[in-house]
């Protein structure tokens, strides 16, 4: 939630993500599955109701599983009557734009060029620029919920070998799927969001998702704790400091897709930051 100040500017009053994986088990197509309809409801009238609380304007967004579902329509319609405003689908290059709109929103205007990856449950989305304008923005439609799905024994049920041989497998899949981003190298910073990046920094910190923005996390960090929790079952992946439980099955392919990505981009650590697509959006569109 925002308040618009003079000159284009917000001021954030409010943050807050509830993941309620409304992509789970589509695949390229179908339904939304019934209960991620609804857990994903359930987070829309909470979040309307904050915004009600403040005497605010509303806005909706979708982003990938919204963009593959052929019941699209029906739900965009009762997100809408949830809300009181429609619910706007962005497609890929949309989404990768406000991402990076909202990463750099605070970075110096140095000229240095800056690339954003978003890692979500469904897509990724990358996106360049310097000095906050963009020049490069791309999605594909793979993130860590699909990754997990494809290779399901990167989830937590066949720990060691076998969630090892996967992910094997799942990083030569992303050094093809994933080539498009040599392209947008090189970059003198790479700023990572979402999910994915925050709770694998939380971990490998033993941290909190909400004190980790900001900070710098290691490619390096990021292969050994891959390892670890390859090694683990779920229990034991959601006992690990600065775990949230929700993400404990589909940390590790979201944690292999960043992975992968920076390596494309030739660098060898990111930073994290909260400022992300929900910002860049009201950035773009309302500020």
């Amino acid at each position: 939630m925002v308040r618009a100040l003079p000159g284009g500017r917000v001021e954030q009053l409010e943050h807050g993500a509830i993941g309620t994986r409304l992509g789970e088990g589509l695949r390229d197509a179908g339904p939304l599955h019934p209960a991620g309809r609804a857990r994903t409801l359930d987070a829309v009238r909470l979040f309307a109701e904050r915004v009600r609380a403040h005497g605010a304007r509303p806005f909706a967004i979708a982003t990938s599983a919204m963009r593959r579902a052929s019941d699209a329509a029906d739900f965009a319609a009762e997100v809408a009557a949830a809300v009181g405003a429609p619910l706007e689908v962005l497609d890929g290059a949309e989404e990768a734009a406000c991402s990076f709109a909202g990463a750099t929103a605070g970075a110096p205007r140095d000229g240095a060029r800056r690339a954003v990856l978003d890692i979500g449950g469904g897509s990724t989305e990358c996106a360049t620029g310097r000095d906050g304008v963009l020049e490069n923005a791309r999605s594909i439609e793979i993130g860590s919920v699909r990754l997990t799905e494809r290779y399901p024994n990167l989830a937590g049920g066949a720990p060691g070998e076998p969630a090892r041989r996967a992910a094997t497998a799942a990083r030569e899949m992303l050094r093809t799927d994933l080539a498009w981003l040599r392209g947008f190298a090189p970059v003198a910073e790479v700023r990572a969001v979402a999910g994915t990046p925050l709770t694998l920094a939380a971990v490998a910190f033993g941290s909190s998702v909400d004190l980790v923005s900001g900070r710098a996390l290691a490619l390096a960090e990021i292969d050994a704790l891959l390892l670890r929790m390859l090694d683990l079952d779920l229990d034991g992946r959601k006992a690990l400091p600065g775990m949230l439980a929700q993400r404990a099955d589909v940390l590790a392919g979201g944690g292999l897709i960043l992975s992968e990505a920076l390596r494309a981009l030739g660098v060898t650590e990111t930073r994290l930051e909260s400022d992300d697509l929900l910002l860049g959006f009201l950035l773009r569109h309302v500020g």
